[in-house]
């Protein structure tokens, strides 16, 4: 009996030493999440890093790491949530999260873009969106135009605290300075304070409230305080004004998306790529929507436009990638 009894200690044992460590060490493992970073016109970012970040009562270290080309790969996430912020020189940081337990995102994996400090496209004069009467009627001295070009250049290089100088210079020599105003308010968007941004915004909204572009910023920052029904009636006045404004359309799907309302949330960006096919945040919009709707065949065709759209090696292979994970 005894020898049996020591049999089974042994066997007993050995699962432990053997089997069991392993079993662990596949749990430990955990999720795996692979990126492609590109900017608005699909180009790769060359250099850029990934703060991981553990959402949790009692997170792990923060970790940062560095890539090239364009891809990262972040391995042995074992907790439910984590936020990643990818940063690089001349471009906003953007956050991207991921809860593996709530699976918000279908994919552990994402196409991230990069903005500039200044969203140029935006501000292009051939835009299509009306021009106010008083952007036409403003005559603007010297001095104030001439510090605002040089808090343009700094606020382009994203040297902010600089820009704010020059942009605070533009408003004491012409305190009605329209696009003064809208700039300064943009970088307290990117420093995170929407409070701030919205006392420049509302102030150039007195002076031009047909401003499509003062109207979409204030548009974010109420977005940005989870202030949407706000945000809404704004970009549906933007749109009654500017009805061919495809970024306005987009900026209503984000809201949905945030709400989880992911039919309309598609609805919207399928209006804004209507309008302006250009808007590569907005086909990913639909991707993410889409896939969250379990409509697959619409998310591999906004992510095969994407692929036809962008002539790059690396980007069509992940996205390859991710159409294969389709079941495309």
């Amino acid at each position: 009996m005894k020898s049996k009894t020591a049999v089974l200690l042994f066997c007993f044992l050995l699962y432990l030493f053997t089997c069991l460590p392993n079993g662990l060490a596949h749990t430990s493992q955990g999720h795996t999440v692979r990126g492609m970073v590109i900017t608005t016109d699909g180009t790769v970012v060359p250099t850029f890093s990934v703060v991981v970040r553990h959402v949790a009562d009692k997170p792990e270290l923060v970790q940062r790491k560095h890539f090239k080309n364009g891809e990262f790969t972040i391995d042995g996430l074992t907790g439910d949530k984590y936020q990643l912020v990818i940063s690089s020189p001349t471009y906003i940081s953007t956050r991207v999260e991921f809860d593996f337990k709530a699976k918000t995102r279908p994919l552990e994996h994402a196409i991230v873009i990069l903005h500039t400090y200044r969203n140029e496209r935006r501000l292009d004069p051939g835009a299509a969106y009306r021009v106010s009467l008083h952007t036409l009627q403003q005559k603007i001295p010297t001095a104030a135009h001439d510090a605002y070009e040089k808090g343009v250049e700094l606020h382009r290089d994203g040297k902010l605290e600089e820009a704010i100088t020059e942009y605070g210079k533009a408003l004491r020599v012409y305190p009605n300075y329209v696009e003064a105003l809208s700039d300064l308010a943009t970088i307290f968007l990117l420093y995170n304070r929407p409070e701030s941004a919205l006392v420049f915004l509302h102030r150039a909204q007195g002076l031009d409230d047909t401003n499509p572009v003062i109207n979409l910023n204030i548009a974010i920052a109420l977005t940005e305080q989870a202030e949407y029904d706000d945000a809404m009636k704004l970009l549906k006045k933007v749109l009654r004004d500017n009805p061919q404004l495809g970024l306005a359309h987009f900026y209503m799907g984000k809201i949905h998306y945030m709400q989880k309302k992911y039919g309309p949330a598609e609805e919207s960006a399928e209006k804004a790529v209507s309008l302006d096919p250009g808007i590569l945040d907005a086909w990913l919009l639909i991707v993410d929507a889409s896939m969250q709707q379990k409509k697959y065949d619409e998310a591999r065709e906004a992510l095969t436009h994407v692929r036809q759209t962008i002539s790059n090696g690396r980007v069509a292979a992940f996205i390859d990638e991710q159409l294969s994970t389709l079941g495309s």
